[in-house]
Protein backbone atom coordinates (compact mmCIF):
# COMPACT_ATOMS: atom_id res chain seq x y z
CA UNK A 1 0.00 0.00 0.00
CA UNK A 2 1.32 4.22 -1.07
CA UNK A 3 2.94 5.88 2.02
CA UNK A 4 1.54 8.52 -0.58
CA UNK A 5 -2.10 9.14 0.58
CA UNK A 6 -3.15 11.99 -1.70
CA UNK A 7 -1.89 13.44 -4.77
CA UNK A 8 -2.84 16.92 -5.67
CA UNK A 9 -2.82 18.54 -9.23
CA UNK A 10 -2.99 22.30 -9.18
CA UNK A 11 -2.99 23.55 -13.03
CA UNK A 12 -2.76 27.24 -14.90
CA UNK A 13 -4.62 27.43 -18.64
CA UNK A 14 -4.82 29.84 -20.52
CA UNK A 15 -8.18 30.07 -22.60
CA UNK A 16 -8.32 32.39 -25.78
CA UNK A 17 -11.79 33.34 -27.25
CA UNK A 18 -13.65 30.08 -26.61
CA UNK A 19 -17.25 28.92 -24.91
CA UNK A 20 -15.97 25.41 -24.04
CA UNK A 21 -18.81 24.22 -21.34
CA UNK A 22 -21.70 26.12 -22.37
CA UNK A 23 -25.18 26.64 -20.12
CA UNK A 24 -28.97 26.26 -20.57
CA UNK A 25 -28.52 29.52 -22.97
CA UNK A 26 -25.68 28.24 -24.82
CA UNK A 27 -23.20 31.05 -23.09
CA UNK A 28 -20.48 30.35 -20.92
CA UNK A 29 -20.63 29.24 -17.82
CA UNK A 30 -20.01 31.17 -14.73
CA UNK A 31 -19.74 31.78 -10.97
CA UNK A 32 -19.46 34.65 -8.68
CA UNK A 33 -15.99 34.40 -6.50
CA UNK A 34 -14.98 37.18 -4.22
CA UNK A 35 -17.71 39.82 -5.86
CA UNK A 36 -16.86 39.39 -9.36
CA UNK A 37 -18.38 37.36 -12.10
CA UNK A 38 -16.13 34.74 -13.25
CA UNK A 39 -15.75 31.96 -16.46
CA UNK A 40 -16.35 28.63 -14.95
CA UNK A 41 -15.87 24.83 -17.02
CA UNK A 42 -17.41 22.15 -14.75
CA UNK A 43 -15.89 19.29 -12.99
CA UNK A 44 -18.40 17.01 -15.19
CA UNK A 45 -17.14 18.74 -18.05
CA UNK A 46 -13.87 17.80 -17.48
CA UNK A 47 -13.75 14.61 -16.46
CA UNK A 48 -15.66 14.02 -19.32
CA UNK A 49 -13.22 15.05 -21.86
CA UNK A 50 -10.42 13.23 -19.83
CA UNK A 51 -12.14 9.90 -19.59
CA UNK A 52 -12.86 9.64 -23.19
CA UNK A 53 -9.71 11.42 -24.50
CA UNK A 54 -7.43 9.72 -26.96
CA UNK A 55 -4.93 9.21 -24.07
CA UNK A 56 -6.99 7.25 -22.46
CA UNK A 57 -7.66 4.99 -25.24
CA UNK A 58 -4.08 4.91 -26.29
CA UNK A 59 -3.22 3.42 -22.95
CA UNK A 60 -5.91 0.83 -23.13
CA UNK A 61 -7.60 1.98 -19.88
CA UNK A 62 -11.03 0.34 -20.05
CA UNK A 63 -13.91 2.95 -19.09
CA UNK A 64 -17.44 2.18 -18.33
CA UNK A 65 -20.44 2.95 -20.31
CA UNK A 66 -23.00 6.02 -18.82
CA UNK A 67 -26.36 5.89 -20.56
CA UNK A 68 -30.17 5.69 -20.27
CA UNK A 69 -30.41 3.40 -23.53
CA UNK A 70 -28.52 0.67 -23.23
CA UNK A 71 -31.93 -1.77 -24.36
CA UNK A 72 -31.75 0.98 -27.79
CA UNK A 73 -28.37 0.86 -28.63
CA UNK A 74 -27.34 -0.33 -32.27
CA UNK A 75 -24.48 -1.72 -33.73
CA UNK A 76 -24.14 -2.04 -37.71
CA UNK A 77 -25.63 -5.56 -38.35
CA UNK A 78 -27.12 -6.55 -34.77
CA UNK A 79 -30.25 -5.80 -32.89
CA UNK A 80 -30.21 -3.85 -29.80
CA UNK A 81 -31.34 -5.89 -26.82
CA UNK A 82 -34.98 -4.78 -26.92
CA UNK A 83 -34.95 -5.79 -30.31
CA UNK A 84 -33.68 -9.24 -29.49
CA UNK A 85 -36.25 -9.94 -26.73
CA UNK A 86 -39.37 -8.57 -28.97
CA UNK A 87 -37.79 -11.68 -31.13
CA UNK A 88 -38.64 -14.06 -28.63
CA UNK A 89 -41.70 -12.54 -26.76
CA UNK A 90 -44.63 -10.31 -27.12
CA UNK A 91 -44.07 -6.51 -26.72
CA UNK A 92 -46.09 -6.14 -23.43
CA UNK A 93 -44.01 -9.13 -22.18
CA UNK A 94 -40.40 -7.59 -23.78
CA UNK A 95 -41.15 -4.28 -22.12
CA UNK A 96 -42.16 -5.91 -18.40
CA UNK A 97 -38.22 -8.28 -18.71
CA UNK A 98 -36.64 -4.91 -20.15
CA UNK A 99 -38.38 -2.76 -16.99
CA UNK A 100 -37.17 -6.01 -14.44
CA UNK A 101 -33.52 -5.90 -15.64
CA UNK A 102 -33.09 -2.21 -15.91
CA UNK A 103 -35.17 -1.74 -12.32
CA UNK A 104 -31.91 -3.62 -10.83
CA UNK A 105 -30.12 -0.13 -11.59
CA UNK A 106 -32.48 2.86 -11.50
CA UNK A 107 -36.00 3.88 -12.09
CA UNK A 108 -37.28 3.49 -15.35
CA UNK A 109 -38.98 6.00 -17.75
CA UNK A 110 -40.90 5.65 -21.30
CA UNK A 111 -39.10 6.35 -24.74
CA UNK A 112 -40.80 9.65 -26.04
CA UNK A 113 -40.97 10.67 -29.62
CA UNK A 114 -38.27 13.15 -30.72
CA UNK A 115 -39.74 15.76 -32.84
CA UNK A 116 -37.09 14.92 -35.57
CA UNK A 117 -36.88 11.40 -35.19
CA UNK A 118 -38.81 8.93 -37.42
CA UNK A 119 -41.41 7.05 -35.79
CA UNK A 120 -40.43 3.84 -33.86
CA UNK A 121 -43.28 1.68 -32.74
CA UNK A 122 -41.20 -0.86 -31.13
CA UNK A 123 -40.05 1.94 -28.94
CA UNK A 124 -42.32 5.03 -28.13
CA UNK A 125 -43.81 4.81 -25.12
CA UNK A 126 -42.13 2.45 -23.47
CA UNK A 127 -40.56 1.69 -20.31
CA UNK A 128 -37.13 0.38 -21.45
CA UNK A 129 -34.76 3.72 -20.55
CA UNK A 130 -33.62 4.54 -17.30
CA UNK A 131 -34.47 7.82 -15.81
CA UNK A 132 -31.34 9.02 -15.51
CA UNK A 133 -27.75 7.86 -17.04
CA UNK A 134 -25.97 4.82 -15.12
CA UNK A 135 -22.89 4.01 -15.31
CA UNK A 136 -22.81 -0.09 -16.18
CA UNK A 137 -19.37 -1.57 -15.72
CA UNK A 138 -17.97 -3.89 -18.97
CA UNK A 139 -18.73 -6.63 -17.23
CA UNK A 140 -22.11 -5.55 -16.21
CA UNK A 141 -23.29 -4.97 -19.76
CA UNK A 142 -21.76 -8.44 -21.17
CA UNK A 143 -23.99 -10.17 -18.15
CA UNK A 144 -26.93 -8.04 -19.30
CA UNK A 145 -26.45 -9.42 -23.05
CA UNK A 146 -25.92 -12.91 -22.20
CA UNK A 147 -28.87 -12.76 -20.02
CA UNK A 148 -31.18 -11.06 -22.33
CA UNK A 149 -29.68 -13.70 -25.73
CA UNK A 150 -30.62 -16.83 -23.00
CA UNK A 151 -33.44 -16.10 -21.81
CA UNK A 152 -36.68 -17.87 -22.49
CA UNK A 153 -39.19 -16.54 -19.77
CA UNK A 154 -39.39 -13.90 -17.26
CA UNK A 155 -35.94 -13.76 -15.16
CA UNK A 156 -35.16 -15.21 -11.84
CA UNK A 157 -34.63 -12.85 -8.92
CA UNK A 158 -31.25 -15.00 -8.38
CA UNK A 159 -30.77 -13.67 -12.21
CA UNK A 160 -30.96 -10.32 -11.96
CA UNK A 161 -29.36 -10.26 -8.75
CA UNK A 162 -26.32 -11.18 -10.68
CA UNK A 163 -26.41 -8.48 -12.92
CA UNK A 164 -24.69 -5.86 -10.97
CA UNK A 165 -21.02 -5.82 -10.22
CA UNK A 166 -19.87 -5.38 -6.25
CA UNK A 167 -16.59 -3.88 -7.45
CA UNK A 168 -16.75 -2.55 -10.89
CA UNK A 169 -12.72 -2.24 -12.02
CA UNK A 170 -12.90 0.21 -14.97
CA UNK A 171 -11.12 3.11 -14.56
CA UNK A 172 -13.29 6.03 -14.54
CA UNK A 173 -15.49 3.80 -12.50
CA UNK A 174 -12.37 3.27 -10.01
CA UNK A 175 -11.71 7.42 -10.46
CA UNK A 176 -15.23 8.95 -10.14
CA UNK A 177 -17.39 6.83 -8.74
CA UNK A 178 -20.41 6.40 -9.44
CA UNK A 179 -23.70 6.34 -7.22
CA UNK A 180 -27.04 3.30 -8.09
CA UNK A 181 -30.12 5.34 -5.35
CA UNK A 182 -32.06 1.81 -5.93
CA UNK A 183 -28.84 -0.62 -5.16
CA UNK A 184 -26.33 1.92 -2.81
CA UNK A 185 -24.69 -1.21 -1.68
CA UNK A 186 -23.40 -1.59 -5.23
CA UNK A 187 -22.12 2.48 -5.56
CA UNK A 188 -18.46 2.96 -5.93
CA UNK A 189 -16.63 5.76 -3.67
CA UNK A 190 -14.85 8.45 -5.95
CA UNK A 191 -11.13 8.03 -5.18
CA UNK A 192 -10.52 11.57 -8.05
CA UNK A 193 -11.87 14.40 -6.91
CA UNK A 194 -12.21 17.29 -9.27
CA UNK A 195 -12.95 21.03 -8.94
CA UNK A 196 -14.81 23.16 -11.29
CA UNK A 197 -11.78 24.92 -13.16
CA UNK A 198 -12.27 28.67 -12.01
CA UNK A 199 -11.61 31.68 -14.21
CA UNK A 200 -8.61 33.70 -12.56
CA UNK A 201 -9.97 37.14 -13.89
CA UNK A 202 -13.10 38.95 -14.03
CA UNK A 203 -14.72 38.07 -17.54
CA UNK A 204 -17.53 39.85 -19.57
CA UNK A 205 -19.60 37.98 -21.49
CA UNK A 206 -19.14 38.97 -25.30
CA UNK A 207 -21.68 38.80 -28.36
CA UNK A 208 -20.00 37.14 -31.34
CA UNK A 209 -22.53 37.73 -34.19
CA UNK A 210 -21.91 36.02 -37.70
CA UNK A 211 -23.56 35.35 -40.76
CA UNK A 212 -23.27 32.12 -43.25
CA UNK A 213 -22.47 33.02 -46.48
CA UNK A 214 -24.04 31.17 -49.82
CA UNK A 215 -21.68 29.90 -51.80
CA UNK A 216 -24.43 30.02 -54.88
CA UNK A 217 -26.43 32.90 -53.81
CA UNK A 218 -24.13 36.56 -54.06
CA UNK A 219 -27.01 39.06 -52.68
CA UNK A 220 -27.05 38.60 -48.79
CA UNK A 221 -26.50 35.99 -46.13
CA UNK A 222 -27.92 32.61 -46.22
CA UNK A 223 -27.92 32.29 -42.14
CA UNK A 224 -27.30 34.78 -39.17
CA UNK A 225 -27.01 34.36 -35.78
CA UNK A 226 -25.06 35.08 -32.72
CA UNK A 227 -22.98 32.86 -30.54
CA UNK A 228 -21.25 33.52 -26.59
CA UNK A 229 -17.71 33.76 -25.90
CA UNK A 230 -15.24 34.38 -23.04
CA UNK A 231 -10.96 34.94 -22.60
CA UNK A 232 -10.09 34.06 -19.40
CA UNK A 233 -6.57 32.01 -17.41
CA UNK A 234 -8.54 29.08 -15.26
CA UNK A 235 -7.24 27.49 -12.34
CA UNK A 236 -7.72 23.91 -12.23
CA UNK A 237 -7.63 21.46 -8.82
CA UNK A 238 -7.72 17.84 -8.66
CA UNK A 239 -7.01 15.92 -5.36
CA UNK A 240 -6.60 11.65 -5.37
CA UNK A 241 -6.93 9.51 -2.51
CA UNK A 242 -4.31 6.91 -3.88
CA UNK A 243 -5.10 4.39 -0.87
CA UNK A 244 -8.89 4.17 -2.43
CA UNK A 245 -8.16 4.75 -5.92
CA UNK A 246 -6.03 1.05 -5.25
CA UNK A 247 -8.09 -0.57 -3.41
CA UNK A 248 -10.69 0.33 -6.06
CA UNK A 249 -8.40 -1.32 -8.63
CA UNK A 250 -8.29 -4.06 -6.60
CA UNK A 251 -4.89 -3.27 -5.15
CA UNK A 252 -3.79 -3.52 -8.96
CA UNK A 253 -0.22 -1.02 -8.49
CA UNK A 254 0.50 -1.19 -12.04
CA UNK A 255 -2.67 -0.74 -13.44
CA UNK A 256 -3.27 2.70 -10.65
CA UNK A 257 -0.10 4.00 -11.94
CA UNK A 258 -1.01 3.97 -15.49
CA UNK A 259 -4.01 5.27 -14.39
CA UNK A 260 -2.76 8.02 -12.50
CA UNK A 261 -0.22 9.04 -15.28
CA UNK A 262 -3.23 9.15 -18.02
CA UNK A 263 -4.70 11.57 -15.62
CA UNK A 264 -2.33 13.64 -15.10
CA UNK A 265 -1.40 14.25 -18.72
CA UNK A 266 -5.10 14.70 -19.98
CA UNK A 267 -5.79 17.26 -16.95
CA UNK A 268 -2.64 19.48 -18.35
CA UNK A 269 -3.23 18.71 -22.26
CA UNK A 270 -7.73 17.77 -23.01
CA UNK A 271 -10.01 20.23 -22.68
CA UNK A 272 -14.15 20.05 -23.59
CA UNK A 273 -14.86 20.22 -26.87
CA UNK A 274 -17.65 22.74 -26.89
CA UNK A 275 -17.62 25.01 -29.66
CA UNK A 276 -13.78 23.39 -30.34
CA UNK A 277 -14.28 24.01 -34.45
CA UNK A 278 -15.49 27.93 -33.81
CA UNK A 279 -12.54 28.98 -31.51
CA UNK A 280 -9.76 26.00 -32.05
CA UNK A 281 -8.83 26.66 -28.87
CA UNK A 282 -6.10 23.94 -28.38
CA UNK A 283 -4.44 24.63 -24.68
CA UNK A 284 -2.40 22.98 -22.67
CA UNK A 285 -1.68 24.07 -18.81
CA UNK A 286 1.43 26.58 -18.69
CA UNK A 287 2.14 26.00 -14.97
CA UNK A 288 1.39 22.82 -12.98
CA UNK A 289 2.43 21.77 -9.54
CA UNK A 290 1.95 18.12 -8.70
CA UNK A 291 1.96 16.88 -4.68
CA UNK A 292 2.27 14.09 -2.69
CA UNK A 293 1.83 13.08 1.05
CA UNK A 294 -0.71 12.82 3.37
CA UNK A 295 -1.13 16.07 4.33
CA UNK A 296 -4.89 17.26 4.58
CA UNK A 297 -5.48 18.06 1.30
CA UNK A 298 -6.30 21.80 0.33
CA UNK A 299 -7.41 23.83 -3.00
CA UNK A 300 -5.00 26.82 -3.45
CA UNK A 301 -7.94 29.06 -4.70
CA UNK A 302 -7.95 31.14 -2.25
CA UNK A 303 -4.87 32.97 -4.28
CA UNK A 304 -7.30 34.39 -6.92
CA UNK A 305 -9.96 34.80 -4.67
CA UNK A 306 -9.25 38.68 -5.89
CA UNK A 307 -9.56 38.23 -9.54
CA UNK A 308 -6.38 39.65 -11.06
CA UNK A 309 -5.87 40.25 -14.95
CA UNK A 310 -5.22 37.84 -17.41
CA UNK A 311 -2.41 39.44 -19.27
CA UNK A 312 0.59 38.17 -16.61
CA UNK A 313 0.59 34.02 -16.42
CA UNK A 314 4.02 34.60 -14.84
CA UNK A 315 2.25 36.28 -12.03
CA UNK A 316 -0.31 34.01 -12.06
CA UNK A 317 2.10 31.31 -11.00
CA UNK A 318 3.48 33.97 -8.69
CA UNK A 319 0.33 34.20 -6.71
CA UNK A 320 -0.54 30.59 -6.70
CA UNK A 321 3.36 29.79 -5.34
CA UNK A 322 2.71 32.40 -2.34
CA UNK A 323 -0.73 31.25 -1.46
CA UNK A 324 1.00 27.43 -1.04
CA UNK A 325 3.78 28.54 0.68
CA UNK A 326 2.04 30.05 3.42
CA UNK A 327 -0.63 27.23 3.57
CA UNK A 328 2.63 25.26 4.08
CA UNK A 329 4.32 27.37 6.89
CA UNK A 330 0.83 27.28 8.62
CA UNK A 331 -0.34 23.35 8.56
CA UNK A 332 1.26 20.27 7.99
CA UNK A 333 2.67 20.38 4.22
CA UNK A 334 2.94 17.49 1.35
CA UNK A 335 6.04 15.77 1.64
CA UNK A 336 7.25 15.81 -1.84
CA UNK A 337 6.26 18.47 -4.70
CA UNK A 338 6.86 18.72 -8.61
CA UNK A 339 6.61 21.49 -10.64
CA UNK A 340 6.19 22.38 -14.79
CA UNK A 341 7.08 25.73 -15.23
CA UNK A 342 6.55 26.58 -18.94
CA UNK A 343 8.64 29.79 -18.02
CA UNK A 344 11.56 27.73 -16.44
CA UNK A 345 11.83 24.84 -15.51
CA UNK A 346 10.11 20.92 -15.57
CA UNK A 347 8.67 19.19 -18.25
CA UNK A 348 5.26 16.91 -18.39
CA UNK A 349 7.41 13.87 -18.48
CA UNK A 350 8.50 14.66 -15.03
CA UNK A 351 5.46 15.29 -14.01
CA UNK A 352 3.61 11.88 -14.86
CA UNK A 353 6.49 10.12 -13.40
CA UNK A 354 6.22 11.57 -9.81
CA UNK A 355 2.18 11.46 -10.12
CA UNK A 356 2.64 7.69 -11.37
CA UNK A 357 5.13 6.72 -8.93
CA UNK A 358 2.81 5.23 -5.64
Amino acid sequence: MTDNHFIQLHLLVSYPLSNPNRDELGQPKTAIMGGTQRSRISSQSLKRAWRTSKIWKKEGLEIGTRTRELFLEKKENELSLYEQLLEKFKKKEAEKITEKILGKFAKVAKVKQKADAPVDEKFIGKKIVTEQPIHFSGSEIERIKKLVSQLKKEPTKEELEDLLDEAPTEIDLAMFGRMIAKRPDHNREAAVQVAHAISINEVEIEDDFFTAVDDLNRHGSAHMNEQQFVSAIYYLYLCIDAKLLLTNLGNNKELAEKALKALAKAAATVVPSGKQNSYGNNVQAFYVLAEKGNAQPRNLSLAFLKAIPADDPEKAIEKLDDIKCKFNEKYEKPQAEKTLNLFDEGSLEDILAFVGEI
